[in-house]
């Protein structure tokens, strides 16, 4: 079959092999390699399994003809990790029950650190080799990349200005989207957690307890914070705003903080070690433990809503849709709650560790694994498709017009196996 040319696909039955808890782990093709590259398919009831199999050129190949570098006119609204505090904001998105394609996909350093922004022209990426980089969303070319002090939280995009921090040496900044001029730098304690822009507030939480709010007039930062508030532990995710209130959580305990002034206004104990970054629907805060639970609190008096357990150990934090709350634990059960009293099941099961919060659209649920396998599910966890790639996926993919943005963290193997570099691939 042709690159670029549209092949015959065996018809897709959605639902066709509900996944729920006691139905194992997801049903498996066997591997069809070609040029570093793999499809599964999930077909028919009764494991009837179809592979579809792809051209013989690489499907790392851009499959557009690269445009020149060229400023852009951004324009866009992404002010918090996943988009806004319910950590779901492609929930209006539609993807289809056909496996995709692949339109192109481009090299990204080492891998992708962080989530990328995608907007209507251009894509603003962090890798972890200390770069962030503007790419053409058409075909992924280069508009321009920049070296940073350290490796860089998930960007933040308002307009045309990009706000991001790193790591090492905690320099919050912002730059042009167009050209990835520096705006202006300020230095902080090290930041290894999610920035969040609220109105004309920028937050951030430094690792040695600062919480900082620095306030922002025609993207120029003031020169002194708004306010700094030292809490007794450090953060373990990013500061959250909900309403008029900063939530600060520190592995163990939980602070309610006055979003003007920095005041601690309450503070709550954790049963169990929280773990990623916490979402929230207004009313009420939910978190995943470490020790395999899910926590409700409710909002503004962190009185204990409910408590479910017993699902193992989660590393990344919940998202909401709706009446109904996902998440992943590190063996990558699939879990769906409720999110007014807590009742909670497994619905499904990658059978592969995982460690990014999965991405919720109008039809169903797409999660990612450490193995590269991108894995579509109903919204009760019945199996519709996967995809295998060379790689691994750390963070949720995002989702713009019917496309897929697949972040890919490099992979270094043993004596005898290949290095794959990141890439971020995109599928339709």
């Amino acid at each position: 079959m042709p690159r670029g040319t549209p092949g015959r696909r065996p018809p897709c039955r959605t639902g066709s092999a509900r996944h729920s808890a006691a139905a194992g782990p997801a049903i498996r093709a066997p591997k069809i390699d070609r040029a570093a590259f793999s499809v599964k398919r999930l077909a028919r009831a009764g494991n009837l399994l179809i592979p579809l199999i792809l051209s013989g050129l690489s499907p790392f190949q851009a499959c557009t003809t690269k445009a020149a570098p060229a400023p852009v006119d951004i324009d866009a609204h992404w002010p918090a990790y996943l988009g806004d505090p319910t950590r779901a904001p492609f929930v209006a998105e539609e993807i289809s029950s056909e496996l995709p394609s692949i339109v192109w996909s481009e090299g990204v350093g080492s891998g992708i650190q962080g989530m990328p922004v995608v907007t209507d022209q251009a894509i603003i990426v962090a890798s972890s080799d200390r770069h962030i980089q503007g790419l053409s969303r058409q075909d992924g070319s280069r508009f321009w990349r920049k070296r940073l002090d350290g490796p860089a939280v998930s960007p933040l995009v308002i307009g045309n200005t990009i706000y991001t921090a790193t790591e090492e040496n905690g320099r919050l900044r912002a730059l042009h989207a167009e050209a990835g001029l520096d705006i202006w730098k300020r230095d902080l304690p090290p930041v290894s957690y999610p920035i969040f822009l609220a109105g004309d507030t920028l937050y951030a939480a430094g690792e040695g307890g600062g919480l900082f709010a620095f306030g922002i007039q025609n993207t120029e930062l003031h020169q002194d914070p708004l306010w700094v508030t030292w809490l007794p532990r450090p953060p373990s995710a990013g500061p959250l705003i909900v309403g008029d209130w900063v939530v600060y959580a520190a592995f163990d305990s939980l602070y309610l903080l006055s979003r003007t002034t920095g005041l601690r206004l309450r503070g709550a104990g954790s049963p169990e070690i929280l773990v990623g970054e916490a979402a929230s629907d207004g009313e009420s805060l939910y978190f995943t433990t470490e020790e395999g639970s899910l926590i409700a609190w409710r909002l503004p008096t962190l009185d204990l809503k409910w408590q479910v357990s017993g699902f193992g150990n989660f590393v990344a934090g919940p998202v909401l849709a709706e009446d109904a709350g996902y998440a992943v634990t590190r063996t990558g059960r699939l879990v769906k709650f409720d999110t007014g009293d807590g009742s909670a099941e497994i619905i499904a099961e990658s059978g592969e560790p995982v460690m990014a919060p999965p991405t919720i659209v109008s039809s169903g649920v797409l999660l990612g694994t450490l193995e590269g396998r991108l894995m579509f599910f109903s919204r009760d966890g019945a199996p519709v498709w996967q995809m295998d790639f060379d790689g691994t996926i750390e963070v949720p993919v995002f989702v713009r017009d019917g496309h897929m943005f697949v972040s890919l963290y490099g992979r270094v193997g043993g004596f005898g196996r290949a290095r794959y570099r990141g890439r971020l691939v995109v599928l339709q």
